[in-house]
């Protein structure tokens, strides 16, 4: 009875084994066969999504043949809003807002009036403008964005880098999972599958003795050796 129930342990001991492998594997293949079907929503995820959107700063000016100039801003917005408008009338004096009103320029002259602009996120912009303050001679223009702008280049190696290296330690799980997934699902097989039988015959100390004296007639005595 012992025997029985130690059989029956074993047997679910085994089917709980093979399961958990079976699942596993089960595990295993389903994701891999979803990034195989759908392998850009999976890189997708890995990369830096896209950097928020700037702002681009412009602004117009009129000077109504005075040394007198006005400046209007005509920026445009990227992803939140501007917060902040910093002009530089180029002649020492400097002004903050949206608009900022006229400014007096004390010689006529060309002055070279620049506006920075930051948005919520910290993103800022910059333009120029030659600003002619001429007297009795009416001038007005748009600005120009800052040449130097595109120049500031930035390489963020860790951007690279950190996606393929999780690439690579995903598909690295999925083996190490279908491997183990394996060896578990033969380890609950081998526990489970049927085994030969084996025949055990146990004779006690008696039976031995008496087998002996039965088959002793029928032994064979040898003379002893010649002494010499």
């Amino acid at each position: 009875m012992a025997l029985l129930k130690r059989e029956h342990a074993e047997l679910l001991i085994g089917i709980g084994v093979l399961a958990l492998g079976l699942g596993l594997l089960l595990f295993t293949f389903s994701h891999a066969l979803a990034i195989a079907t759908a392998p850009g929503e999976f890189f997708r995820g890995q990369f830096p999504q896209q950097t928020p959107q700037g702002p681009s700063a412009s602004f117009t000016w009129d000077t109504n043949g005075s040394n007198t100039t006005t400046v209007q801003d005509t920026s445009r917005q990227g992803d939140v809003a501007i917060t902040s408008w910093d002009w530089n009338f180029g002649d020492g004096t400097r002004a903050t807002g949206r608009n900022p009103g006229p400014h007096t320029y004390a010689n006529a002259s060309v002055y070279q009036v620049s506006l920075i602009i930051r948005d919520g996120n910290g993103k800022e912009s910059r333009a120029l403008a030659q600003v002619q303050a001429v007297p009795m001679q009416p001038r007005s223009g748009d600005s120009l964005a800052d040449p130097t702008a595109g120049l500031q280049l930035s390489f963020d190696l860790s951007g690279i880098l950190q996606p393929v290296a999780i690439t690579f330690l995903t598909f690295g799980m999925y083996v190490v999972l279908a491997m183990v997934g394996g060896a578990v699902t033969r380890a609950g097989w081998n526990m489970i599958k049927p085994k030969p039988e084996t025949i055990r015959v146990r004779l006690k100390p008696k039976h031995l003795t008496q087998a002996i004296e039965e088959d002793a007639p029928s032994m064979v005595m040898l003379p002893p050796p010649p002494a010499r």
